[in-house]
């Protein structure tokens, strides 16, 4: 192996990550001191030794009552709950830089996808690997049905990789949601190409076949602004209706005005991509319909300074070579966010669509600036974050908008919001019989 691979095996030393706010309890449960005899308390269950009573809350009020009861006198609290600490031993896990950068350690001691299944709609997935991917479901080949799935092009293995890649296994390297399991749907040939045909047949192929997610690492080019596709469209309806999450990178197309089609499409979820330094990386397109970003890394730097690329290090098999490499692009981002979308679902936390949007969005990383924005979205996710969200919490408050001259435009993209005249968009005289002086539709350009 050379540098731009992974050349020798490493000794392991992972620094352990901050804890956030909000850690996971136990649903439906309060701790009080001694024995509960309150008849307007239902005890589920009586510690002697420690001298505690575990009683029944409703689900989603825990805080509220335990506030209550500490009002009225009573040592309440939720009921915190301790996990073993979870560090894979994979030789090469100290290059995966992007595992920190999501909080994936912290967030390995609350789950780690079981019982879930991701559908990867790519090229394939590559028999006979040294690592391989630790679980695969219901393989499909819509080239070749009745045939395996067989990646002749290395993407959709290394994309698998970082959602399954077979982890704790002293081999190699980790994958996020590594109880998981993989559907593998080949929907783009070896050359890495697919029509809308072919990639519609796989979603309906992995919702049919109870995929719980979708990830495509795929789309069209952003410079055509295609939003919508007849053939494609009535697909993800598809999955939408029937609770799926279907995840896609926006684009490597450095455009910043438009993402890709099918991240475009409503109910997808757009994932752009950042470097080992947290930024939105110069390739990843950008645009209103932008969700998320994750890690998707930069081949042109060592930032980390470890002796290889920045990239995003999963094994595949390209010109029929074995090895670890590491890949660069949305399609690097896109799994990360699928594989968090199967683990969040493992946990319990989120039980449909909208759940797993909202989770992954609200408790994301702010980057760049306050709040959502065209580069990176809601932010960076944080898995950790995303799996200690609450159904119950109450959304944050829709954004305010001032419009003092009630043209139904805010004040902040007004440029004069004492006139109802004027606005972006408005009518600007022009002519010169219609010359007023003023600028009516905020191009800077004023009439005279």
């Amino acid at each position: 192996m050379n540098k731009s691979v992974v050349g020798l095996a490493l000794s392991l030393l992972l620094t352990p990550l901050n804890s956030i706010a909000n850690p996971e309890f136990k649903p439906g449960q309060l701790v009080l001191s001694g024995k509960v005899t309150n008849p307007d308390l239902t005890l589920i269950h009586y510690y002697p030794n420690a001298d505690l009573s575990v009683v029944s809350v409703m689900p989603g009020k825990e805080l509220k009552k335990a506030r209550e009861l500490r009002q009225k006198g009573q040592a309440a609290q939720v009921n915190l709950v301790a996990k073993k600490f979870t560090t894979p031993n994979d030789i090469w896990l100290s290059y995966q830089w992007n595992w920190d950068k999501i909080s994936a350690y912290d967030a390995w001691g609350l789950n780690t996808g079981a019982n879930s299944v991701v559908a990867v709609l790519d090229t394939g997935l590559a028999s006979n690997a040294t690592d391989g991917i630790s679980c695969t479901v219901k393989p499909y080949n819509v080239y070749a049905p009745g045939s395996f799935p067989e990646d002749g092009d290395g993407h959709g293995t290394h994309v698998a990789g970082t959602i399954n890649q077979t982890t704790n296994n002293a081999v190699g390297v980790a994958g996020l949601a590594f109880d998981a399991c993989v559907m593998p749907v080949k929907v783009l040939d070896d050359s890495g190409s697919g029509g809308m045909a072919e990639i519609a047949e796989g979603i309906h192929y992995a919702v049919d076949n109870g995929a719980h997610v979708i990830n495509m690492s795929l789309g069209l080019n952003s410079r055509f602004n295609i939003t919508t596709n007849a053939i494609l469209d009535s697909a993800l309806d598809y999955a939408a209706s029937n609770n799926v999450v279907v995840v896609a990178a926006s684009g490597n197309d450095g455009n910043r005005k438009n993402i890709s089609y099918p991240a475009i499409y409503p109910s997808v979820l757009a994932v752009g991509a950042t470097d080992f330094s947290n930024k939105v990386t110069r390739y990843s397109n950008q645009g209103q319909a932008l969700d998320l970003v994750a890690p998707g890394g930069d081949t042109s730097k060592d930032d980390n300074r470890d002796g290889y690329v920045d990239g995003i290090l999963q094994e595949t098999r390209i010109n029929g070579n074995w090895n670890w490499y590491f890949l660069q692009g949305t399609s690097m981002a896109s799994p990360h966010v699928a594989a968090l979308s199967a683990m969040l679902i493992s946990h319990g936390t989120a039980t449909s669509a909208e759940d797993v949007k909202r989770a992954l969005t609200e408790t994301a990383t702010d980057l760049n600036e306050a709040g959502w924005d065209k580069a990176s979205g809601a932010g960076l996710i944080n898995s950790f974050a995303a799996l200690n969200w609450q159904p119950g919490a109450i959304p944050p408050p829709p954004e305010t908008c001032t419009d003092a001259d009630g043209d139904g435009v805010c004040a902040e993209n007004d440029c004069d919001d004492t006139n109802s005249a004027i606005f972006p968009g408005a009518n600007d005289s022009r002519g010169k019989k219609g010359r007023d002086g003023i600028d009516n539709d905020c191009n800077g350009i004023i009439d005279g």
